[in-house]
């Protein structure tokens, strides 16, 4: 008798913990499919007219914002590509401001003989030093990259590490779109050609598909979307991208680098959350680029 009352009551907790790790399980994949929704899909739609409004008054807040705050991209090569592109696309003031002020300064101060090369941001065809880069490797180093996309005459790469730079499968997640912002660079300098346009193509469509599943609002999160589009590809971006990025803008105009101290790492935390010349030039350059470039993307996705 004592073996037959046992029997229940020691099979009792090995299922009640089965069902609670079922239900955890199932709360988990519910929350994960509700953020691939929210990051992928929006419930409403604004008119054309209200999303066009949006986009250019955040666009002149961001203007403004790195007008102000011009000298915190001038270390950063591909920031100030961005900005010679935006200035190009929309002929703005305050931009061209920002290009006199680093034609007039960086220069100048500079102790890195590559940072020579950049002139021909400001200027396409300034004189500018050779230079043979050290193997590095095959390792991303974008300021390199950078550096040989504007003067492939007169910067030399080790062959290994230009092979990596157009390589299409060389390197992954973040590091893809690092890749990818050069090649576009590149391109826009030196032309494309079906292999580079193939290469590029590719590996837009693969930080497109990072998007699709990467819902944080972070500095990567707006990188995506701006070398998308600087790929050529706004047929690759979702609106709803697009709407997140335009209500994360800060009141000054800028955006943060974090998105509540979440950064790009999976375990990447600062407690530091403010505006970063990093992600607002690339914001801005994503919505230079959908106002300018690519008018007929609101036209289609944003229909009155």
């Amino acid at each position: 008798m004592d073996l037959k009352t046992n029997a229940p009551q020691e099979s009792f907790w090995p299922h009640l913990v089965l069902r609670l790790l079922s239900a955890a399980m199932a709360i988990i994949l519910l929350l994960l499919a509700i953020a691939l929704f929210n990051n992928n899909y929006s419930l409403g739609r604004p008119s054309r007219a209200t999303f066009s409004e949006q986009l250019n008054r955040k666009l002149d807040s961001a203007i403004s914002w790195i007008k102000d705050n011009g000298s915190l991209s001038e270390r950063n090569p591909s920031l100030m590509y961005m900005i010679a592109d935006m200035e190009r696309m929309s002929h703005d003031r305050r931009l061209q401001a920002v290009l006199d002020h680093y034609q007039n300064n960086h220069f100048l101060l500079s102790s890195d003989p590559l940072d020579l090369v950049f002139a021909r941001i400001v200027a396409r065809n300034a004189n500018v030093p050779a230079i043979r880069v050290p193997d590095f490797g095959g390792a991303l180093n974008e300021v390199a990259w950078t550096a040989y996309a504007v003067a492939p005459d007169k910067v030399s790469l080790a062959a290994d590490d230009r092979a990596s730079m157009f390589s299409p499968t060389k390197f992954s997640w973040g590091r893809r779109q690092h890749q990818l912002v050069t090649l576009v660079i590149y391109r826009d300098y030196n032309g494309g050609s079906p292999e580079l346009d193939n290469t590029i193509n590719y590996l837009a469509e693969k930080v497109a598909r990072d998007a699709h599943y990467d819902g944080r609002i972070t500095d990567s999160y707006v990188q995506r979307t701006a070398f998308v589009l600087g790929a050529g590809r706004p047929d690759l971006i979702r609106p709803r991208w697009v709407e997140r990025i335009l209500d994360r803008q800060n009141s000054d105009g800028s955006w943060n680098y974090c998105w509540y101290g979440w950064c790009r790492g999976i375990l990447d935390f600062q407690l530091e959350d403010r505006g970063s010349a990093h992600t607002t030039v690339q914001a801005a350059w994503a919505l230079a680029s959908l106002k300018y470039r690519y008018p007929q993307w609101s036209d289609e996705h944003y229909p009155d």
